[in-house]
């Protein structure tokens, strides 16, 4: 966790050098200097939607398990990648703005986007309006498979059908031919992706480890509450209150 951080850490020093004295104005667009922030937007996009498919893998593997690690792995992804698409939505805007002179234009693009994060949005709402643990993970896995479902759909796909890429400002040709970025470009965009799946795996870590922390914390109150030495709720491996310990006093 911390090896990735730190590399995260230097990749990302890496990359603002590189965007402020190493790649160029980009050619075609109508503010040159504001397309080098495709070395942040793109990737952040890229890394962003992973994590939220991954979230749905877990969700289904907890589905099939009932294991609560599944359930924290899953929470913990997604929440990652929610912290990646609003990088994504931010950095849109700030270009959209420079290029066209209005953060918001109800692009196709900024528009299923939206949609994605709301959708995801909603998966927090639902994970914090349930207060059984077991009903919870399970509920919470079952929308994360259906939101996780609906991202190769809403980011890949709807925004490429011609019916929207033609009304479309978000230079997409550019990104996916061959001869649309030049080598500055690339190196800074695949830099990107490293620096940033660093930096998901470290948080995606530092994440999961908060969980089972909070969870051990809530069980040990349980056995606490119940006067109870062995173990209360999830399997999370807390060893039980030795029998010739001393009990609480009770009223």
């Amino acid at each position: 966790m911390r090896t990735a951080l730190l590399i995260a850490g230097l990749g990302m020093l890496l990359m603002v050098g590189l965007a402020f004295f190493w790649v160029p104005p980009a050619q075609n667009f109508q503010d040159p200097g504001s397309a080098r922030i495709v070395m942040f937007h793109v990737p952040a996009a890229i890394i962003g939607s992973l994590c939220f498919m991954v979230g749905g893998y877990f969700g289904g593997r907890y589905l099939r398990r009932r294991q609560w690690q599944d359930d924290a792995r899953s929470a913990a992804v997604i929440e990652v990648g929610m912290m990646f698409a609003l990088v994504t939505m931010a950095t849109g805007m700030v270009f959209a703005y420079q290029q066209w002179g209005k953060a918001w234009h109800w692009d196709p693009r900024q528009t299923s986007f939206l949609i994605q994060l709301l959708i995801f949005a909603a998966y927090f709402a639902l994970r914090g309006s349930v207060e059984d643990d077991r009903q919870r993970a399970g509920l919470s896995a079952g929308y994360a498979v259906f939101a996780a479902l609906t991202v190769p759909f809403l980011v890949f796909v709807l925004p490429r059908l011609p019916v929207f890429a033609e009304v479309s400002l978000h230079p997409s040709n550019v990104m996916a031919s061959k001869q649309g970025l030049d080598m500055f470009y690339r190196t800074g965009v695949y830099l990107g992706f490293a620096t940033y799946g660093a930096l998901a795996f470290g948080l995606y870590r530092m994440r999961t480890t908060i969980f089972t922390l909070e969870a051990r914390t809530r069980e040990l109150a349980d056995r606490l509450e119940y006067q109870h030495r062995h173990r209360v709720g999830w399997n999370l491996r807390v060893s039980p209150v030795a029998s010739n310990a001393p009990q609480p006093p009770t009223e």
